[in-house]
């Protein structure tokens, strides 16, 4: 999530809003004493997935490398990009999940060594087309404009709240229209003929680090995930000054039902059922370190009260970004788990 400077400025919360922030109970969370992990994590994702738009099934669209468009229930359309790696498969897969970075004309193609990609690739990610690393590891990879995006641009921050009121008004989120169009994006790669559809991982930076672990919390399909610079405590975005008062992209990563009721660490821990990977930069201007730390934290309690594996956290120091060392990381951490 990135907010440009114009709208750097955000003002506090109205009294009563801060009021309210401080009195969150999240009535929903986790409680060891009323019910097992087990439990409360499958009743918290089918209470999620019920949420959504339409997302039964895999998306629709041709099996061919290359370009993709893909078709999902909900009657919208997107682009994107397959890419195998050398060798006759099938072959371990991640969905790679594109960052916002206040950039609308490109999606997928920020991932690749595509011309169009190269400042942003050089301010965000070291420079490293994170595509092509992954394929050159042994994975295929898919990535696919999401809402707003590429050839999905819906007129910038200001297109993205009409998008955002548009869905509401009908009956939908713009949270829950990406985490359905992901939820197929994965079935439709795990029903690919050269794909393993045992080993399928996802990857993602900021906007596509949120999307990471929420896809991993809501997709059996998914076996690991790389989430990179999105996880905090909700109470702490909710600050004057933090991008998640502004709106606009912030309509992205609240979902109706449950904003209010569950923290942004209780949805990551659903991802806990396959291995985590998550980092975050110290002096992160959009995820402040101390809260990251505390909703480790509170994975880790949550992991520990499960008897499920805890995520593999940690901090860099790098801030909103995504240094080609922690990349390199990363893959090892997917190489380890879906290719052991």
């Amino acid at each position: 999530m990135n907010v440009p400077s114009e709208r750097a400025a955000v003002p506090s919360l109205a009294p009563f809003l801060e009021q309210r922030r401080l009195n969150l109970s999240y009535d929903l969370a986790f409680d060891a004493t009323r019910e097992a992990f087990a439990d409360w994590a499958e009743r918290m994702r089918a209470l999620w997935r019920s949420s959504l738009p339409p997302c039964r099934g895999p998306a629709t669209g041709s099996c061919d490398t290359g370009a993709v468009v893909l078709g999902f229930a909900s009657g919208a359309q997107a682009e994107g990009r397959l890419q195998l790696p050398e060798g006759a498969g099938p072959f371990p897969a991640v969905l790679l999940l594109h960052d916002h970075g206040g950039r609308f004309d490109i999606g997928w193609r920020k991932m690749w060594d595509d011309p169009l990609s190269a400042d942003t690739r050089g301010a965000l990610y070291d420079g490293v087309a994170v595509a092509q690393a992954l394929v050159e590891a042994g994975f295929a990879v898919l990535c696919m404009d999401a809402l707003g995006w590429g050839e999905r641009q819906s007129g910038g921050y200001a297109g993205q709240q009409a998008l955002a009121a548009n869905a509401l008004g009908l009956g939908w989120s713009l949270a829950g229209l990406v985490a359905a169009e992901d939820l197929q994006a994965a079935r439709w790669l795990a029903a690919h003929p050269k794909i393993d559809a045992a080993r399928i991982g996802t990857f993602g930076f900021s906007f596509g680090g949120f999307r990471a672990w929420q896809l991993s919390a809501l997709s059996r399909d998914i076996r690991a995930a790389v989430s990179l610079s999105w996880l905090a405590c909700r109470r702490d975005m909710m600050v004057a000054g933090a991008p998640l008062l502004a709106g606009q992209s912030a309509f992205y990563m609240l979902h109706p039902a449950l904003a209010g009721r569950l923290d942004f660490p209780d949805m990551a821990a659903l991802a806990l059922r396959a291995p985590l990977f998550l980092r975050s930069g110290q002096s992160d201007r959009h995820m402040p370190t101390d809260s990251v730390a505390r909703a480790y934290g509170a994975l880790d309690a949550m992991a520990d009260a499960g008897a499920v594996a805890r995520a593999d956290s940690g901090f860099h120091t790098a801030g909103h970004q995504c240094p080609a060392p922690v990349i390199a990381q990363a893959i090892a951490f997917l190489d380890r788990s879906l290719t052991a």
